[in-house]
Protein backbone atom coordinates (compact mmCIF):
# COMPACT_ATOMS: atom_id res chain seq x y z
CA UNK A 1 0.00 0.00 0.00
CA UNK A 2 2.51 2.48 0.90
CA UNK A 3 4.62 1.86 -2.07
CA UNK A 4 1.46 2.45 -4.47
CA UNK A 5 0.85 5.88 -2.43
CA UNK A 6 4.55 6.85 -3.32
CA UNK A 7 4.62 5.81 -6.83
CA UNK A 8 0.95 8.15 -7.20
CA UNK A 9 2.92 11.30 -5.71
CA UNK A 10 5.62 10.28 -7.46
CA UNK A 11 3.97 11.03 -10.52
CA UNK A 12 3.08 14.43 -9.28
CA UNK A 13 6.62 15.45 -8.46
CA UNK A 14 8.81 16.55 -11.15
CA UNK A 15 12.41 16.50 -10.60
CA UNK A 16 14.72 19.67 -10.47
CA UNK A 17 17.82 20.10 -11.44
CA UNK A 18 20.14 21.95 -9.14
CA UNK A 19 20.76 24.79 -11.11
CA UNK A 20 16.80 25.49 -11.43
CA UNK A 21 16.48 24.81 -7.14
CA UNK A 22 18.99 27.92 -6.39
CA UNK A 23 17.59 29.82 -9.07
CA UNK A 24 13.85 29.13 -7.35
CA UNK A 25 14.78 29.16 -3.97
CA UNK A 26 17.13 32.32 -4.11
CA UNK A 27 15.17 34.33 -6.44
CA UNK A 28 17.89 34.35 -9.09
CA UNK A 29 18.05 35.83 -12.49
CA UNK A 30 21.04 35.58 -15.03
CA UNK A 31 23.13 38.40 -13.98
CA UNK A 32 22.56 37.02 -9.84
CA UNK A 33 23.93 33.63 -11.15
CA UNK A 34 26.84 35.35 -12.75
CA UNK A 35 27.76 37.28 -9.15
CA UNK A 36 30.88 36.83 -7.60
CA UNK A 37 30.15 33.69 -4.52
CA UNK A 38 26.58 32.69 -6.46
CA UNK A 39 27.76 29.32 -6.75
CA UNK A 40 29.37 29.12 -3.27
CA UNK A 41 25.85 29.95 -2.05
CA UNK A 42 24.60 27.14 -4.30
CA UNK A 43 27.12 24.73 -2.83
CA UNK A 44 26.53 25.72 1.06
CA UNK A 45 21.87 25.44 0.12
CA UNK A 46 22.55 22.20 -1.77
CA UNK A 47 24.72 20.75 1.36
CA UNK A 48 22.58 21.83 3.75
CA UNK A 49 19.22 20.22 1.93
CA UNK A 50 20.64 17.03 0.75
CA UNK A 51 22.61 16.38 3.72
CA UNK A 52 26.07 15.94 1.10
CA UNK A 53 29.31 17.12 2.25
CA UNK A 54 30.20 20.99 0.42
CA UNK A 55 33.06 19.46 -0.52
CA UNK A 56 31.76 16.57 -2.54
CA UNK A 57 29.35 19.14 -4.24
CA UNK A 58 32.39 21.46 -5.03
CA UNK A 59 34.75 18.90 -6.26
CA UNK A 60 32.05 15.89 -7.87
CA UNK A 61 29.21 17.56 -9.04
CA UNK A 62 31.01 19.78 -12.00
CA UNK A 63 32.44 23.19 -11.79
CA UNK A 64 29.57 25.54 -13.19
CA UNK A 65 26.08 26.09 -11.93
CA UNK A 66 24.95 23.61 -13.48
CA UNK A 67 25.94 20.58 -10.98
CA UNK A 68 25.57 18.51 -14.15
CA UNK A 69 27.31 15.03 -12.38
CA UNK A 70 24.82 15.90 -9.71
CA UNK A 71 23.30 12.12 -8.54
CA UNK A 72 19.81 11.94 -10.34
CA UNK A 73 18.21 10.36 -6.52
CA UNK A 74 18.77 14.34 -5.65
CA UNK A 75 16.59 15.50 -8.06
CA UNK A 76 13.32 14.50 -6.23
CA UNK A 77 14.35 15.70 -2.65
CA UNK A 78 14.88 18.88 -4.20
CA UNK A 79 11.29 18.75 -5.92
CA UNK A 80 9.96 18.28 -2.16
CA UNK A 81 12.07 20.96 -0.84
CA UNK A 82 11.51 23.31 -3.49
CA UNK A 83 7.44 22.60 -2.57
CA UNK A 84 7.66 23.02 1.30
CA UNK A 85 9.60 26.27 0.07
CA UNK A 86 6.35 26.91 -2.13
CA UNK A 87 4.52 26.51 1.09
CA UNK A 88 6.13 28.71 3.74
CA UNK A 89 6.06 31.63 0.72
CA UNK A 90 2.07 31.19 1.05
CA UNK A 91 1.96 30.89 4.68
CA UNK A 92 3.84 34.22 5.33
CA UNK A 93 1.16 35.59 2.80
CA UNK A 94 -1.40 33.44 4.77
CA UNK A 95 -1.30 33.70 9.00
CA UNK A 96 -4.38 31.06 8.93
CA UNK A 97 -2.29 28.66 6.88
CA UNK A 98 0.84 29.77 8.78
CA UNK A 99 -0.98 28.78 11.88
CA UNK A 100 -2.05 25.51 10.26
CA UNK A 101 1.74 24.77 9.93
CA UNK A 102 3.03 26.35 13.26
CA UNK A 103 0.45 24.13 14.70
CA UNK A 104 1.59 20.65 12.92
CA UNK A 105 5.21 21.80 13.49
CA UNK A 106 4.55 21.48 17.57
CA UNK A 107 2.77 18.62 17.45
CA UNK A 108 5.11 16.62 15.19
CA UNK A 109 7.85 17.26 17.64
Amino acid sequence: MLALKRRSIDKFIKPVKAREFCRLWFGADAQMEAARGYRAECVRLLSRILAVQTETISSKWGSGIDFEKMPEQYERTLAYANSLRSIIDAAGNNPELSDIIAERLKQSR
